[in-house]
């Protein structure tokens, strides 16, 4: 062809035809963008089966009973996302970062570690329990401060929610209001146990009742094992309800119950692995290491219960349970700049965030 002759022009620069074609176009262009856009926002692995709302900065607590008294106030305790930090994607890496993350600074909030875990509403909270027939809360005190917290949580009262109530006196609840339920000795007679303590007791003038009460949630100390009594009570509980494909989750813990034994820890784990894989029922389990040392531990128990002790403790323990195929979530660096009023115990702030990083923990579990 000479080079110099015109070429004919196509049929799509005729003038009707050009608008019709860039707009199929700019349609396929639009289209491939979002669709790439959806594919970076969802897990390969694991998406979230609840529909959440993206947390906002707000005072969480302000419409919890208690919550002018007590002084808990949600942005000192958890900040959402912010810039490029975005939620993770899957359990096992929501794990790793709550394990890995840390405060930036004494008693700021707690960041994990690359990504970030969701503060969820109560209606939230009460959705991902709707999935469970039961969740089991099973270990030494630090156990107990998360189910304490569980319960304030559901139950809207961050002055005595975590207590009887309906069995103190005016003086007794006077004594034990906020953070008290956590730090008083004299007040841990009063703390609940299970759902149905508060169910059978939520008519009262002192009473506080669940949001939501249609999943059974329960506590069952340990200081040792075996830890026989317990079996009776779990297995009767267990027996009571409905046969169903919903799974039972267990997190459970032994640490400073038993003087950080490696042998109690790891007795503890076999034994209950054992015991519920006996009752034929879908049973995930979360192991929760120590929480660390504060800075007002007695001497006498630095060289025992110290951080150095404690550490070791959770890396160990953590390999341990991991062999069981349990999963981990360690409490160690959420604790690390955290005040503390003995050394060993926190307060309701710390017991709260680790109670929403179980309860971010359930969110993630398949129900099938």
């Amino acid at each position: 062809m000479d080079l110099d002759t015109p070429i004919p022009a196509p049929i799509f620069a005729n003038k009707p035809f050009k608008l019709s074609y860039l707009r199929f176009a700019s349609f396929i262009i639009i289209a491939a963008i979002l669709a790439l856009f959806l594919v970076s926002h969802k897990s390969p692995r694991q998406p979230d089966p609840i529909p959440f709302f993206r947390t906002a900065s707000f005072d969480y607590f302000k419409h919890f009973e208690g919550h002018q008294d007590c002084g808990v106030v949600s942005t000192e305790i958890y900040q959402p996302p912010i810039g490029t930090f975005r939620y993770c994607k899957s359990r096992a890496v929501l794990l790793e970062a709550l394990t890995g993350g840390g405060r930036h600074g004494f008693d700021t909030p707690f960041f994990p570690n690359g990504c970030h875990y969701r503060w969820l509403t109560t209606a939230e909270i009460c959705m991902v329990l709707e999935r469970f027939d039961a969740v089991i809360f099973l270990g030494d005190t630090m156990v107990h401060s998360i189910y304490s917290a569980f319960n304030i949580l559901l139950r809207e009262n961050v002055a005595l929610g975590a207590l009887k109530q309906w069995e103190m006196s005016d003086s007794e609840r006077g004594a034990c209001r906020c953070d008290n339920q956590f730090a008083k000795g004299e007040c841990a007679r009063f703390a609940v146990t299970s759902n149905e303590e508060v169910a059978r007791n939520d008519g009262g003038r002192h009473s506080s009742p669940y949001f939501c009460d249609r999943t059974v949630h329960t506590y069952s100390p340990l200081t040792a094992s075996p830890s026989t009594p317990s079996h009776e009570t779990l297995k009767t509980l267990i027996q009571t309800l409905p046969q169903t494909y919903k799974p039972i989750p267990i997190i459970h813990s032994l640490s400073l119950g038993t003087s950080l034994s490696y042998t109690a820890a790891t007795s503890s784990m076999d034994e209950w692995l054992s015991f519920f894989d006996s009752l034929n029922r879908k049973l995930p389990f979360l192991w929760l290491g120590p929480a660390a040392a504060g800075h007002l531990k007695p001497p006498a128990l630095i060289l025992g219960q110290g951080n150095n002790a404690l550490w070791h403790f959770n890396v160990e323990m953590g390999k341990e349970a991991r062999a069981r195929e349990m999963e981990v979530l360690g409490m160690y660096n959420a604790t690390l700049q955290a005040s503390s009023w003995d050394g060993t115990g926190y307060g309701a702030r710390v017991a709260l965030m680790q109670a929403m990083m179980v309860i971010n923990w359930l969110s993630r579990l398949e129900t099938t």
